[in-house]
């Protein structure tokens, strides 16, 4: 299929900012296609949850089985979805997994039954959403850019968070006044009405359009040459098998898995953990709005950052002040260790994109979304068994500690596998 806004919409965009690199649109409808898809599916479903819990007549166990069974699913998907969307390129699978995503969650209100409705989510709304946002749209960024890799990734992942303080108290009016099923109706179609005009003026990569990454052509020596600007480092470009043949790659993969263990976690039983440690329900969600917004800042300050400094000794110092924060809340009775905590995962939480952005960096543009998918083979298994074994110490403990010095531990351990990160040795191809 040929381009749907050939060289016309072109002209308007760069009417708009002549001086504008495509590159920065790209960033920006994928912000708006992320920021609603997962502001909806991933950051404010949550408030879905005690309504369905009254009206499917199921235990809070069973909810939280949906969420668990979505991110499982999402990991053994990664590998087929990274391969199409290399093969179909971003914007087919964009539209493919849109369309699901808001289809499914209309269909969603014509549910009356559990297993019905656990089908519909996790086998329509989630492969949609898993194939259909973060994982196609970080693709095309990877695509348009190297040496702005850093904060292109930071202000998509930030937009996430950004729907999410959008469309949460948006949905709760919603399904307060209306009901769930509405609520989920209107949800639809707010993905159907923005996800898909974006996903259609979306351009795969800069050489779609005769462009080069970040908008500069490499500088030419005299006999012709292309040769890197003296600002960056050479491209590396390895194919799946060449990547799968490094250290590095395992090293990242377990880093990226290790990390998301620990931080779904952490994000599933953010308020728990506050209340086991004296704080109100209320005060206690009062700081996960506060973590939301501080992983905004964080996200968008650790992406300037890492177009400037290592992005692998950011990820690895960043990691220490959850760590931090976990000693503390285990050994101290101050309330300081109860306000640190969310500040300490907003920072650890920020190093996500530059943890995407160093897939490209260490393995080029080519196969970017097939490594990421196999990688998801690890996270997404790592994310589906940790908040299970945060909740299955606590019910039989009535504690959180053997779960915040087993965090603490794997976070360590992360901390040290990012900072050994480097670029393939060419003996390894």
């Amino acid at each position: 299929m040929g381009p749907l806004f050939p060289s016309k919409m072109t002209r308007i965009f760069h009417s708009m900012g002549s001086r504008v690199f495509y590159g920065w649109w790209i960033v920006g409808l994928g912000s708006l296609i992320n920021g609603i898809g997962l502001g909806i599916i991933y950051h404010s479903f949550t408030v879905f949850f005690l309504p369905l819990k009254r009206d499917l007549g199921v235990s809070s166990a069973a909810i939280a089985l949906l969420y668990g069974a979505a991110r499982l699913e999402g990991g053994l998907e990664g590998p087929v979805v990274g391969h199409l969307i290399n093969r179909f390129g971003a914007r087919k699978i964009i539209i493919v997994g849109a369309s699901l995503a808001g289809i499914g969650l209309i269909l969603l209100a014509t549910v009356h039954d559990y297993l019905t409705f656990f089908l519909i989510y996790v086998f329509v709304v989630s492969l949609g959403s898993n194939a259909g946002f973060f994982h196609p749209i970080t693709t095309a960024v990877n695509k348009w850019f190297i040496r702005r890799r850093g904060i292109s990734f930071s202000i998509v992942s930030a937009s996430g968070n950004v729907g999410g303080m959008i469309m949460a108290p948006l949905l709760a009016y919603m399904i307060l006044n209306f009901g769930w099923r509405n609520g989920a109706i209107f949800a639809g179609f707010m993905i159907l009405l923005v996800a898909l005009p974006c996903a259609l003026r979306f351009k795969n990569s800069p050489e779609e359009m005769g462009l080069y990454p970040d908008g500069q052509p490499p500088v030419k020596n005299p006999m012709g040459d292309s040769i890197p600007s003296l600002r960056e480092t050479p491209e590396v470009n390895l194919s799946v098998k060449e990547a799968l043949r490094t250290l590095p790659f395992w090293l990242l993969m377990a880093s990226i898995s290790l990390r998301l263990l620990v931080t779904v976690a952490l994000n599933t039983h953010f308020v728990p953990i506050l209340v086991w440690k004296g704080m109100s329900e209320v005060a206690s969600a009062y700081l996960v709005s506060v973590s939301a917004l501080a992983s905004i800042l964080t996200s968008l300050a650790l992406g300037w950052l890492g177009d400037r400094w290592s992005k692998t000794l950011l990820s690895s110092v960043c990691i220490i002040p959850t760590i931090v924060a976990m000693v503390g809340l285990i050994f101290s009775q101050e309330p300081a260790a109860l306000y640190f905590f969310p500040i300490a995962f907003a920072i650890t939480m920020g190093t996500a994109p530059l943890n995407w952005a160093l897939i490209g960096d260490l393995f080029g543009r080519g196969s970017y979304a097939t490594i990421r998918g196999i990688m998801a083979l690890g996270y997404g298994t790592a994310t589906f068994f940790s908040p299970i074994y945060a909740g299955w110490i606590f019910d039989r403990t009535e504690s959180y500690t053997i779960v915040l010095i087993t965090f603490s531990i794997i976070l360590l351990i992360t901390a040290v596998f990012f900072a050994m990160l480097s670029r393939p040795s060419p003996r390894f191809k």
